[in-house]
């Protein structure tokens, strides 16, 4: 559950009584005398095929070296609707990472879940048992945000294994943001024009746990080890809820106008991106998680794609032929055509996940801050729940890395020579100043060369 904080004003004088308060961690934005980091997750779903994804070696990356999939990091392409091209090239902003092997850490051929974790599931369902990337992140460079940190999502799917990539020690999952009004509520409406009683607590000299301490020690002298323990937590959220209430409007930080009605993921998405860049450029908060969609609904209904990628959802195209989950439509053909009008799908549907992610650097890259930009203090990864959208293959992540936090370097390609996600989690730890020797499970050392 997650409340804005006008709703939480309301019931402030039963807050003990709440549950899942701990989603609500708030902490007091300050300035900062150190460059902050941010760290920044993209997910788009089912995957790519290799072939047209991943470039050859490991060296400088240029244009000639992009495989077809990849073309539009050149910032050439049209217009798309509300994704607009913008910004140009994002070549040298961007390192390419092949051999990723994200097959020993998910068991399950589909699950957004394990996406951004690190570590053995355990067998189906893949959940991640250990906190995923973004809540270890969140533990150690948020700072004093408001918000630890923030993952929205574009899919209405609730399933453990699909709707969820951000999660926290135990399997829980993070709170999710899956409505761009909602997402406005909770993170700008009292900024722009606080309420009376917003300005009221604020000048409150007493904490609210001022009022309800005395008798939560009382409690706590009653029950076992267990539920004090518990109790200690929900206090500590109480704690972080009223750090979120007297969060004020960072200088410099301009609210946006209320987000209109999405008809379609696409829109969704792309006013979830605006809306999570501008948290970050307010500093909000320093950890977002994007979720473009579940492993199954995503299509393209509203884009002018050609080879009946329209009729389409990309779980299906990625599958190709001879898969029970393929495009009909190509059954009668003759097996050539009907390869090289999957292989052309494919193409066409890896090229638009690349645009997407294409727009969010060129955002974060034409948005000031302290140190130049976001993406300056930014270390941004393009993720998926598979490598190889066809054969559910997760020996070759289609990972991509864009900004330049701790001096990361970019414009380059990088080959992790089969390493587990240990490697690539514990290298993007060390570059957002969390020092890591090994990481994941199975444990290994930061892949060499990134």
């Amino acid at each position: 559950m997650i409340l804005s904080r006008r709703t939480a004003l309301r019931g402030a004088g039963i807050l003990l009584a709440l549950p899942f308060l701990e989603a609500m961690r708030p902490r007091r934005a300050s300035a900062q005398t150190v460059t902050p980091k941010r760290f920044v997750a993209f997910f788009m779903p089912n995957g790519t095929d290799p072939g047209i994804w991943h470039p050859q070696g490991a060296g400088k990356l240029t244009a000639a070296d992009l495989k077809p999939a990849m073309a539009d990091l050149n910032g050439s392409f049209a217009k798309e609707g509300e994704w607009p091209a913008g910004g140009g090239s994002i070549i040298d902003d961007v390192t390419l990472v092949s051999g990723v092997d994200h097959q020993g850490i998910c068991t399950a051929i589909h699950s957004p879940a394990m996406a951004l974790c690190a570590h053995k599931d355990g067998g189906e369902p893949s959940v991640p048992k250990v906190a995923t990337l973004d809540q270890y992140l969140a533990e150690r460079i948020a700072g004093t945000t408001p918000f630890k940190s923030l993952t929205f999502s574009a899919t209405t799917d609730t399933e453990i294994t699909q709707g969820f990539l951000s999660f926290r020690t135990g399997g829980q999952t993070e709170a999710v943001f899956r409505n761009p009004k909602q997402i406005f509520d909770t993170l700008f409406k009292d900024l722009a024009s606080p309420s009376q009683d917003m300005t009221q607590i604020r000048a409150r000299k007493q904490s609210v746990l001022d009022f309800v301490k005395e008798d939560a020690k009382r409690l706590q002298g009653s029950l076992g080890a267990a539920d004090q323990q518990r109790v200690e937590q929900h206090l500590q959220s109480v704690f972080e809820l009223e750090k979120q209430l007297q969060t004020g409007l960072v200088p410099g930080c301009t609210v946006p106008e209320a987000p209109g009605a999405a008809p379609d993921m696409h829109t969704k998405m792309k006013q979830m991106v605006d809306l999570g860049v501008l948290a970050l450029s307010c500093d909000l908060t320093r950890v977002l998680v994007l979720q473009y969609s579940n492993s199954w609904a995503l299509d393209f209904k509203k884009y002018s794609l050609s080879d009946g990628v329209a009729d389409w959802s990309d779980h299906f195209i990625s599958h190709k032929l001879g898969d029970r989950d393929r495009a009909t439509d190509l059954d009668s053909l003759p097996a050539d055509q009907a390869k090289a009008i999957a292989d052309a799908r494919v193409l066409q549907t890896s090229r638009f996940k690349v645009r997407r992610f294409t727009n969010l650097i060129n955002q974060l890259k034409a948005t000031s801050s302290g140190s130049g930009s976001l993406l300056d203090e930014s270390l941004v990864l393009y993720t998926s729940e598979n490598g190889d959208g066809d054969s559910h293959g997760r020996k070759n992540m289609p990972i991509m890395l864009a900004g330049h936090a701790g001096g990361f370097e970019t414009g380059r390609r990088v080959e992790a020579a089969n390493k587990p996600t240990g490697a690539l989690h514990g290298s993007i730890l060390n570059y957002l100043g969390v020092e890591t020797a090994e990481y994941g499970d199975p444990i290994s050392a930061p892949i060499v060369g990134l």
